[in-house]
């Protein structure tokens, strides 16, 4: 009895959830930030710095094109929701994709060496088809339909996705945990763009080995809280004739949404002091971005077919949560006054004195879907 009292008091008093919820014009502004970190950073060969240590003011090396291609869908993401410049900031940043384009066997694909990656040219797909949706050019459909058979080709007869395309004999045999959400969300977007094309098909079987066999069969641990796949599934749900929801998807979705709101319970535990060792150093911007993306899409999609789940109250606390951490711990302009190079800080989301570009993308992305989800709140 003496130790459930000592837990007790313990999950009180050591791990209280530091969580609230931003107005609109907070969520708004900080995405401003981080659409002008990208600006700031933007170089002229049209990558972005890829991290940064604030510490010592240095730029250090590496580059992902698979993170480059989100950033790409991000930003149109931020100018389809009205914040200023964030298009022309992507629109440069397509001249490295250019240079980066490759002929497969079985298609065009993004990335360099003699492997690229599957996940880099579905979120290439993503941001060119939201940039056709922002401005209305269609300059891009012939690479865009292209890349769509490049990805048709790596899914598997069984649903899974091959991570990498070797340049000269095709798909190979890896996996990734974050791939097959990618490529099945890329899908799902051409079918709704080019409908003709039937690219629902693999979309649909990447969907079903998702739900039912990924887990069995990739055995990935900890388990993936996919923010893709649920961007993926919201897509879906905006096809003309919707796939229905089977029991097996709504027992994965359910999970899916203990995940996200799992973690961002524990994220919002860490408060510094003795939580620094009960709990470990803030995680990474770039994860818990994803957990609002993850929330994000899942709310839109449950709002859309006006399901009154008995903890959708619940889960829109942890979504505004998730978005609370991330207005409050984002670098503005006060905080960087003092830094050596403040153009490299405000915006930015730092965690142990880095960031990277993926932490102001997730950021960026998660902010503006969970004000998003607010459209439908009631006043």
């Amino acid at each position: 009895m003496g130790w459930v009292l000592v837990a007790g008091v313990v999950a009180v008093a050591v791990h209280p959830e530091g969580c609230g919820r931003p107005s609109d014009d907070e969520l708004t502004t900080a995405a401003e930030l981080a659409v002008g970190w990208f600006a700031a950073n933007l170089q002229a060969d049209g990558r972005f710095v890829y991290r940064y240590d604030r510490e010592r003011a240095e730029v250090e090396p590496g580059y992902n094109d698979t993170r480059h291609a989100g950033v790409m869908w991000s930003l149109w993401q931020a100018e389809a929701d009205g914040i200023a410049g964030a298009g022309d900031v992507a629109e440069a940043a397509f001249a490295h994709v250019e240079r980066r384009l490759v002929d497969t066997v079985i298609g065009p694909a993004f990335g360099s060496g003699p492997r690229p990656g599957s996940g880099a040219a579905g979120l290439l797909v993503a941001a060119l088809d939201e940039r056709r949706l922002v401005t209305g050019r269609t300059d891009h459909d012939e690479l865009l339909v292209a890349l769509g058979r490049t990805l048709a080709a790596v899914v598997n007869d069984d649903g899974s996705v091959s991570a990498d395309i070797d340049v000269r004999s095709g798909p190979g045999d890896t996996r990734s945990p974050f791939f097959t959400g990618e490529v099945m969300w890329a899908l799902a977007r051409l079918h709704l763009t080019f409908p003709e094309e039937g690219f629902d098909r693999p979309a649909l079987r990447v969907r079903r080995y998702l739900v039912e066999d990924r887990d069995r069969v990739e055995a990935p641990w900890p388990p993936v809280s996919d923010h893709w796949g649920a961007y993926a599934f919201e897509t879906m749900d905006r096809w003309p004739e919707p796939p229905p929801v089977t029991e097996r998807e709504e027992a994965w979705r359910s999970r899916q949404l203990g995940l996200f709101s799992l973690q961002v319970r524990y994220e919002s535990q860490r408060q510094g002091g003795i939580t620094r060792f009960t709990r470990g150093p803030i995680a990474l911007a770039a994860g818990v971005g994803t957990l609002g993306e993850g929330l994000g899409n899942h709310l839109l999609q449950l709002r859309r077919n006006d399901e009154r789940l008995s903890d959708q109250g619940a889960l829109v606390e942890r979504a505004d949560c998730a978005a609370h951490l991330l207005v409050e711990r984002q670098v503005d302009r006060a905080d960087a006054a003092d830094d050596v190079e403040p153009h490299r800080t405000v915006g930015a989301w730092f965690r142990l004195g880095d960031t990277q570009m993926d932490d102001q993308q997730h950021a960026l992305s998660a902010l503006l879907l969970l004000r998003d989800t607010r459209l439908g709140d009631d006043p």
